[in-house]
């Protein structure tokens, strides 16, 4: 078996030792490894783009959801199976996969596991595997500083959320369902997985086998509201308020006057105007056999 092993060294902590870990224990289970260790932001990309055309027979992702995401936006619509090491602040396709977050553990999955063709969500010209967002968590993401993010994990995220709520301007969001259903909100996720940000999940019903995208979306302005749709969806709350609306569509589009960002899978990805959609093309991951 011969594995292209696109690592990101900077992911986590002790990513450089990991990598050489998983590696070696790929080696004494008689695979053969390239590696690939990313520098910058678009490495993953460029690497995976490149492997449809070496002869390899899986391309193995060692990283952040966002380096999955590279991966997958270069591995989209080919034959070529993608395993992941989760290595990241908060491996979001791992926890809804159950993918283990130990090393060999998740070398052993790659290895025995099972290949299953998953859906992919579209917005724009990118990719997502997970969820894109468009408002405020978009605008976390765009403000991220990736030192902070590195030292403190997880809690980067709502150090920044604080420290840029209180000076966050939220424009009114114009989205079309492809019923033609016409809604207006301040916040809006677009899930093709249910989990966001770790165990909470603002799509509860979204499934990466079913061929649509769920989308929740946040009706009420301001950084109050903000709290009070984080703490209900802390709960599993959010979709029992008025002011949130839940729809399970094909595809959907976004328009705002304000300069609004877009997000996908923890990476900005842009700004409105944008167009949601269930990608043509999906791919094929490696997953353990029970899910």
């Amino acid at each position: 078996m011969v594995i292209k092993l696109i690592a990101n060294p900077t992911a986590g902590r002790g990513g450089k030792d990991t990598i050489q870990q998983v590696q070696a224990y790929l080696r004494l289970r008689g695979a053969k490894v390239n590696l690939f260790e990313t520098g910058k932001r678009g490495d993953a990309l460029k690497a995976a783009m490149e492997a449809r055309n070496e002869d390899i027979d899986i391309v193995v992702g060692a990283g952040g959801d966002g380096t999955i995401n590279e991966i997958i936006n270069g591995l989209a619509g080919s034959d070529i199976p993608l395993g992941v090491i989760p290595l990241g602040t908060v491996n979001v396709f791992a926890l809804e996969t159950g993918i283990p977050m130990d090393p060999a553990r998740a070398c052993d999955v790659i290895l025995g596991g099972l290949p299953k063709k998953v859906n992919l969500g579209r917005v724009n010209d990118r990719y997502f595997l997970l969820m894109g967002g468009v408002g405020f968590d978009a605008y976390v993401v765009y403000g991220l500083d990736i030192r902070l993010k590195r030292l403190t994990g997880r809690l980067s995220y709502i150090l920044t959320a604080l420290g840029r709520g209180l000076t966050y301007q939220s424009y009114p969001l114009e989205i079309e369902l492809n019923n033609g259903r016409k809604v207006n909100g301040y916040g809006a996720v677009v899930g093709n997985m249910k989990y966001y940000g770790g165990a909470m999940s603002i799509t509860p019903f979204a499934d990466m086998e079913r061929n649509d995208l769920d989308v929740c979306i946040f009706k009420s302005k301001g950084f109050g509201n903000i709290l009070r749709y984080t703490w209900g969806v802390m709960r599993n709350k959010h979709l029992t308020y008025p002011d949130v609306e839940y729809h399970t569509v094909k595809s959907l589009k976004i328009r705002s006057k304000g300069k609004t960002y877009i997000q996908g899978d923890g990476d900005v990805m842009g700004q409105l105007p944008a167009e949601f959609s269930i990608a043509e093309e999906g791919i094929t991951v490696i997953l353990p056999k029970e899910v």
